[in-house]
C-alpha cells in the first residue's frame, strides 16, 4: 500500500494506492452498490447507484447526511462529496490484480482531517481484505490512535 499526504493553501489531500488480488468488477460492487458498501461501511447506502444520485450516511436515530455522487463509471470509478471534501475511487485491472487508487481532499475548515484520513485508510485496508478473503478488517485489529498521530505529523497541521 502506497500512501501520500499533501497540503496546499486551502486543503489537505490523501492518496492511497493498493493492489488487490481480485477482479475490478468484484471490487466495484463493494464500492458502488449498497449491498457491497455496507459490508465494510455499514452506515452508508446509495439512493441510486448512478452519477447524480446521493449517498446516505446513517448517523443513527433516523438522522442522515447526504453526499452527492459526482462520478459513477461502472467497474472503473466512483466519486462523491464527503462532507466539505471529496473522495474518489478508481480501479485499473492488471492481470490477476486490480489497482485501487483512493483520493481524498478536505478543506482546512474540516475540524478532524487526520481522524478522517485515518478512517479512510482503515476502510481501504478493509475493502482490500474483503475483496481478497470475503471478510472486512476488524476495527479491533487496527491502531487508530497511532495512525492518526502519524498522519498529523505528516500533514504538519494542528487539529
Amino acid at each position: 500500500m502506497n500512501v501520500n499526504y499533501q497540503t496546499d493553501e486551502t486543503h489537505a489531500h490523501q492518496t492511497i494506492t493498493t493492489n488487490i488480488h481480485s477482479h475490478k468488477s468484484h471490487i466495484f460492487k463493494l464500492l458502488g452498490t449498497t449491498t457491497g458498501i455496507q459490508q465494510w461501511f455499514p452506515e452508508l447506502s446509495f439512493e441510486e447507484e448512478k452519477e447524480g444520485s446521493r449517498l446516505a450516511f446513517d448517523l443513527g436515530d433516523n438522522q442522515y447526511e447526504y453526499f452527492d455522487i459526482t462520478n459513477y463509471e461502472s467497474n472503473s470509478r466512483i466519486a462523491y462529496n464527503w462532507d466539505q471534501g471529496h473522495v474518489d475511487f478508481t480501479l485499473e485491472e492488471n492481470g490477476d490484480t486490480t489497482t485501487l487508487t483512493f483520493k481524498e481532499s478536505l478543506p482546512y475548515t474540516f475540524q478532524t482531517i487526520a481522524n478522517d484520513f485515518t478512517g479512510w485508510y482503515f476502510q481501504i485496508q478493509s475493502v482490500k481484505k474483503l475483496a481478497e478473503t470475503g471478510q472486512p478488517l476488524s476495527k479491533s485489529d487496527f491502531d487508530f490512535e497511532s495512525k492518526t498521530k502519524e498522519i498529523e505529523s505528516s500533514l504538519k497541521i494542528d487539529e
